[in-house]
């Protein structure tokens, strides 16, 4: 391996170091936001283990494609210096740009969604008006001759001992 190769395979995985804390810092602020009463909460730690191991599957896979499997010492301390170098410098930048992507893509997804729900909602409603109105004569027809037999009979049948 020459040195241009052994530069090119530190630099990625300095770039694999800085996505771990990427991906790392999104799944905790995530995590963070959610609702303390919510289901994902209760399993925090095991999905940020789970998390870790799949970016772990992921790194072991980018060292296979880029050195063909070959692991050296300077491998974890790049990646461990990309972490860094995610948490000193690009930090403030993929936050930044994650609430960019929240506000133009997820907000106007979920409006769409309560938007849409709500007029499902609304329909529905009305159906059942419509419905309730059609039957309203015959729920006349049964309420009297039900109120009769509950007033004859339905003291002996609910009585109280």
């Amino acid at each position: 391996m020459t040195v241009s190769e052994q530069f090119v395979s530190i630099l990625i995985m300095m770039a694999s170091g800085v996505f771990v804390a990427a991906v790392i810092d999104c799944v905790r602020v995530t995590i963070s936001a959610i609702s303390p009463k919510s289901f994902v909460k209760r399993f925090t730690i095991g999905l940020e283990l789970f998390i870790w191991a799949l970016l772990g599957m992921l790194t072991f896979y980018i060292l296979y494609i880029t050195k063909g499997g070959e692991w050296r010492l300077v491998d974890p301390i790049a990646q461990i210096s990309g972490i860094f170098l995610y948490e000193s410098i690009f930090q403030r930048i993929f936050r930044f740009l994650g609430r960019i992507v929240v506000i133009i893509v997820f907000k106007p997804i979920l409006i769409l969604l309560n938007l849409s729900i709500s007029v499902i909602g609304k329909i529905l409603l009305i159906i059942i008006r419509i419905i309730m109105f059609i039957l309203s004569p015959l729920r006349k027809i049964f309420t009297k001759p039900y109120s009769k037999f509950r007033s004859k009979f339905g003291r002996f049948i609910f009585k109280k001992s």
